[in-house]
C-alpha cells in the first residue's frame, strides 16, 4: 500500500507524505537524544532516589528497669537524616529497618524499626525521620547485657540500621536499599 493511496485525513492533518516522514524523522530523533527519560519519566525519580544518603543521626537508648526483670523494656527514641542532592522532590511512603548493636565483641539483632507515614523529600535539602520505639525485655533476652552496657554505661558500641526506603512515582512502586550505622559510648 502506497501512502498516496489513504483517506485523506489518515495523514496527521493533510500532510503529504514527505512531510510526514520529518516529522515523525524529527519525532523519532527528539526521543532518541532526550533518552529513556522521556518516554518513562518514572525512571528520573528511581535514579534521584539512589542518590540518597542516609545516616543515623540520634539513637537515644533508655533502659526502663523493672522487677521482675520480665517486665524490663527498652525505650530507643532513633533520627535518621535523608541528604537529597538532586534537583528532584521525592516523598517516602515509609522506610523501615533492621536495627542492631554491635556490642563486646558480638553482633545483636534487636528488632525491626519502621517510620509509617511519608516524607517529603525537598530537593538540595536534608530531611529527618523520628521515631520511639519500645522493646521488652522479652524481645531483648539475648542481647540485654550489651545493651545495658551500652545504655546505662556508656560502654563502646555500634547501632546500624539497614533497611529499605519505599516510593511510589506515576503508579510505580520501589525500593532503595540503605545502611547507616552510629557509634556511641566512645
Amino acid at each position: 500500500m502506497r501512502l498516496k493511496n489513504l483517506a485523506p485525513g489518515f495523514l496527521c492533518g493533510h500532510l503529504s507524505a514527505p512531510k510526514l516522514l520529518r516529522a515523525i524523522s524529527a519525532s523519532a530523533a527528539i526521543l532518541f537524544l532526550a533518552g529513556c527519560d522521556a518516554i518513562n519519566p518514572a525512571l528520573q525519580y528511581q535514579e534521584a532516589a539512589r542518590q540518597l544518603r542516609f545516616s543515623l543521626d540520634r539513637v537515644e537508648p533508655q533502659l526502663e528497669l523493672a522487677f521482675p526483670l520480665e517486665q524490663s523494656r527498652l525505650r530507643l527514641r532513633l533520627d535518621v537524616g535523608v541528604d537529597n542532592p538532586t534537583d528532584q522532590r521525592l516523598r517516602t511512603r515509609r522506610v523501615r529497618g533492621d536495627l542492631r548493636l554491635a556490642a563486646q565483641g558480638g553482633d545483636h539483632a534487636l528488632g525491626a524499626i519502621g517510620f509509617p507515614e511519608g516524607m517529603d523529600l525537598a530537593p538540595k535539602g536534608r530531611s529527618t525521620l523520628h521515631t520511639e520505639v519500645v522493646l521488652s525485655y522479652a524481645d531483648l533476652k539475648s542481647a540485654w547485657g550489651p545493651l545495658t552496657a551500652a545504655a546505662t554505661r556508656r560502654e563502646p558500641a555500634t547501632w546500624s540500621l539497614n533497611g529499605e526506603a519505599r516510593f511510589e512515582v506515576l503508579g510505580i512502586e520501589f525500593g532503595v536499599p540503605f545502611r547507616t550505622s552510629k557509634a556511641s559510648g566512645r
